[in-house]
């Protein structure tokens, strides 16, 4: 929810990157100064008193993050650390083929999970099982072909003609 001022203090992203001041240890640079010293010195004096730091300084050195590169390169570290763990966690739970051990594809997890009756084979093993069943059907024929030719050898004599 938008307050009314926040489009007054709500500060830009910091380098593009989508963090912003309200993001630096979740707090906002408070700046402040008297008007005595702002009409004696002007705006870019070292009048400035940041509240969290000590000494006086320049508007832009109280604005100033000096501590946002290594916010942004934790929170960067964060989230590879975070991605790194769902990773480990999405590998731990892909499932293998129940033959050879081999860890199913991307492809074959989503064909897995969308199957109810799915065989838990790899696409190694599946193709080594439609190769073994195309040579057992090659096979039967080759051994059926052979009966027919040894039947009809048999069957043909010089008594019996065809």
């Amino acid at each position: 929810m938008q307050t009314d001022s926040e489009a007054a203090w709500y500060a830009p992203p910091y380098r593009e990157d989508g963090i912003s001041a309200r993001d630096h240890h979740r707090a906002l640079p408070v700046v402040a100064t008297t008007l005595p010293l702002l009409r004696a010195c002007g705006a870019d004096a070292a009048i400035w008193r940041r509240f969290g730091r000590l000494g006086w300084h320049t508007l832009d050195t109280a604005l100033d993050n000096p501590d946002g590169d290594q916010l942004l390169e934790a929170e960067r570290a964060a989230e590879q650390a975070r991605r790194e763990r769902e990773k480990e966690e999405h590998e731990r739970r892909r499932p293998a083929c129940r033959r050879c051990g081999a860890k199913f594809s991307d492809e074959r997890w989503a064909e897995k999970e969308k199957a109810w009756n799915d065989d838990r084979l790899c696409a190694d093993c599946r193709q080594a099982d439609a190769d073994q069943q195309a040579r057992q059907e090659a096979e039967r024929e080759h051994a059926a072909a052979q009966a027919a030719a040894a039947e009809e050898k048999r069957s043909r004599t010089w008594w019996r003609r065809p």
